[in-house]
């Protein structure tokens, strides 16, 4: 593949808007752009790959679509879901298929050379909260001090020596998926008498309890290859917004932006060695600035959303993520660029 005709792969899910806006500026600028959901495998997506014949085949098809995975410039491996087997497979059978390709697709998929926005297995790794919290201290940021345990004992014990509030936090986004309804969020909320009545349930699987830090302000930073959007965000100027700026939802049509302030250069220098420890190309970043400047890390997720951004404050994020599938890889990490609004 030469660099006069990119072709990208995007692997999410079918209500993504994140990712409409990239592929409308790389269809505008004559990219192939191929988006498919692995839910539709196996009925509505094939994978076939094969060295019998003359040289081998890697190939994607979908729908009348025929993607060579040999030819990419670049995947963008956002949020696929999984594979769909139908209704009237049975289970021991939807699990052996689901073992089978597994093993097949994360293999095709793991061989193709090209640019990774991020690849699945550096994403898992990526998403781990404990894991990023002792990488970004061994780096010298300020992390929250945190209580990860299924113990009530230990939650007891902290809430009682504390002598400052604590939050629990969710480490996947707090969002959980009944049957037949909406999917609820739980926000990061300060210990109260709720969750002190009901400690029992932290026995019931991990839960992360953290010290409260006081906030001049927070940062959402979204990364894209070396371009870094660090955004403000006053979440100290709302209710809703001074536990979690998330909690604006429903309540106001636009977040609390602030100013824009770049970062400090040592704040991006670890920054960078963290992304690079992960192996990550994207991610969204969350800090905390103290009333006295300091900038606390919070969590890196390696899939957040940005279009918001891009769509309240202007910023040429799709354009940047565009840019970086077209180029292809590999992916060198080198001299941040920090762009403002």
């Amino acid at each position: 593949m030469t660099a006069s005709d990119p072709r990208v792969l995007i692997l999410t899910q079918e209500f993504d808007p994140t990712v409409d806006p990239v592929i409308t500026t790389l269809s505008e600028r004559g990219t192939e752009v191929v988006r498919v959901d692995l839910s539709y495998f196996p009925r509505r997506l094939t994978f076939t790959t094969s060295d019998f014949g003359d040289g081998g085949r890697r190939i994607l098809r979908h729908r009348d679509r025929e993607l060579d995975l040999d030819r990419l410039s670049g995947v963008w491996y956002r949020r696929p879901t999984g594979f769909d087997f139908g209704p009237d497979m049975p289970e021991p059978e939807r699990l052996f298929a689901r073992k089978e390709a597994m093993q097949a697709i994360g293999g095709i998929l793991r061989a193709t050379d090209c640019l990774w926005v991020n690849r699945p297995d550096i994403d898992a790794i990526g998403e781990l909260k404990p894991y990023q919290l002792e990488l970004a201290k061994r780096l010298g940021f300020r992390v929250p001090r945190t209580l990860l345990t299924n113990d009530p004992r230990e939650v007891a014990d902290l809430l009682e020596r504390a002598g400052a509030p604590i939050v629990y936090k969710s480490q996947i986004g707090g969002v959980i998926h009944y049957p037949g309804a909406f999917p609820g969020g739980l926000l990061t909320a300060v210990v109260g008498d709720e969750i002190k009545e009901n400690l029992d349930r932290v026995g019931h699987t991990m839960c992360m309890f953290q010290e409260y830090i006081e906030k001049a302000y927070e940062v959402r930073l979204t990364v894209i290859g070396n371009t870094y959007f660090p955004v403000t965000i006053n979440s100290q100027e709302m209710d809703s917004t001074r536990v979690d700026w998330r909690g604006e939802a429903g309540e106001v049509a636009v977040l609390p932006y602030g100013e824009y302030h770049p970062l400090p250069e040592e704040v991006v220098k670890r920054t960078q060695a963290l992304l690079a420890e992960l192996n990550a190309v994207y991610a969204a970043v969350d800090f905390i600035v103290t009333p006295d400047g300091e900038h606390v890390f919070l969590e890196v997720n390696p899939a957040g959303q940005f279009m918001w951004m891009e769509h309240d404050l202007g910023l040429p994020l799709a354009a940047r993520m565009a840019d970086l599938l077209e180029r292809g890889g590999p992916f060198r990490r080198g001299d941040a660029v920090q762009v403002g609004y």
